[in-house]
C-alpha cells in the first residue's frame, strides 16, 4: 500500500469533516453564527437549543452524511490493498478533525459527536448500538448530554478490540484509531468535565422552547403593545391639541369642553371606520377563499 493514497484519504476527509452543518444551517438560512449563541459550539445539541427541531434535524442529516461519505471514500480507496477497515476508521478520524476544527470555519467548530456516531455506524454497527444505547440511558437519567457522549465514546475503543480481536494486527490498528476517536471527544469536552465535577453542567431540556422562537414570539408581543400604547397616545395628543389651540385664544370653558367632545367624536369615528374596514376585508377574504366557493 503506498503512503500518498494514506494523505489523499486523510485530506478528503478532513475537507468533508470542515463543511460544518450547524454553522452552515445558522449562516445561510438563519444569517447568524451559532458559536456567538448558548454553549458557543457548533454542534447539535446547541443548534437544538438554539434554532429548534426543524434545523437541527437538518444538521444532524449533514453532519452524519459527511462522516459516512468520508468513511466510504476510505474503504473504496485502501479496500485493494487488504485494508478497508482500517481505511474507513482513517478516513473517519480525519473527518472528525475536520469537524472540529473546520478550515471554511477559521478552525473552530463542534465537537464531533455526531461524526463519530455515523463514522463508528459505518466501521462497525453492532459497537454503534452498543454506544447509543449507553449514551441514551445516561441522557435520560441524567439529562446530560455531555456525559453520554463522553461514555459511549469511552465504549468505543473497547467495542472496537472486542469485535475485531481475532483479526490480529488490524484489530490493534482499529482500536488505537478509535481511542484517537476517545481522546478527541475527551479534549473537546474538557469545559463540560469541569462543570460536571463541579455539579454546574447544565441538564438537557426536552420540552424547552428553541432561543430563536422565544425571541421572536416575545417580539411579535412587544410589537403589538408598542402599537396599541402608540394608538392611545396619538388619540391624547389630538384631544390636547385642540384643547391648546383653543387656550390660545382665550375661550370659555364651555367652548374648551366642546372642542374636546368633537377630537373624540373624531377620534371615534376614525376608529369605527377602522374597525368597519377590517371587518370588510375579512369578509371578503372569507367569500374569496376555496372552503366558503365549494359550499356555494
Amino acid at each position: 500500500m503506498q503512503w500518498w493514497w494514506l494523505g489523499l484519504v486523510a485530506l478528503v476527509a478532513y475537507l468533508l469533516g470542515s463543511v460544518n452543518g450547524s454553522l452552515l444551517v445558522s449562516q445561510t438560512f438563519l444569517k447568524i453564527d451559532i458559536r456567538r449563541y448558548g454553549s458557543g459550539n457548533a454542534g447539535t445539541t446547541n443548534a437544538l437549543r438554539i434554532m429548534g427541531k426543524k434545523w437541527a434535524v437538518l444538521v444532524t442529516l449533514l453532519d452524519l452524511g459527511k462522516g459516512a461519505a468520508a468513511v466510504g471514500f476510505g474503504y473504496l480507496l485502501l479496500q485493494g490493498a487488504g485494508s478497508g477497515d482500517v481505511g474507513r476508521l482513517l478516513a473517519g478520524v480525519f473527518c472528525i478533525l475536520g469537524h472540529i476544527f473546520p478550515v471554511f470555519y477559521r478552525f473552530k467548530g463542534g465537537k464531533g459527536v455526531m461524526t463519530t456516531a455515523a463514522v463508528v455506524a459505518c466501521v462497525d454497527w453492532r459497537v454503534c448500538l452498543a454506544a447509543l444505547a449507553l449514551f441514551a440511558l445516561v441522557v435520560l437519567v441524567t439529562r446530560w448530554v455531555s456525559l453520554g457522549s463522553l461514555l459511549a465514546a469511552a465504549a468505543v475503543p473497547a467495542g472496537m478490540y472486542l469485535s475485531h480481536r481475532g483479526e490480529g494486527r488490524e484489530a490493534l490498528v482499529l482500536t488505537a484509531l478509535s481511542a484517537v476517536i476517545t481522546l478527541l471527544i475527551a479534549v473537546m469536552h474538557r469545559d463540560n468535565i469541569k462543570r460536571l465535577l463541579s455539579g454546574t453542567e447544565r441538564r438537557f431540556s426536552f420540552k424547552g422552547k428553541a432561543m430563536m422562537d422565544t425571541v421572536k414570539t416575545r417580539t411579535k408581543s412587544l410589537t403589538r403593545k408598542t402599537g396599541a400604547a402608540l394608538r392611545q397616545t396619538s388619540k391624547r395628543l389630538r384631544v390636547k391639541g385642540s384643547a391648546r389651540r383653543l387656550k390660545g385664544r382665550k375661550v370659555s370653558r364651555r367652548k374648551l369642553r366642546k372642542a374636546k367632545r368633537k377630537s373624540e367624536a373624531r377620534s371615534q369615528r376614525a376608529e369605527r371606520r377602522r374597525r368597519k374596514g377590517k371587518t370588510q376585508r375579512k369578509t371578503a377574504k372569507r367569500r374569496q377563499s376555496p372552503h366558503v366557493q365549494q359550499a356555494g
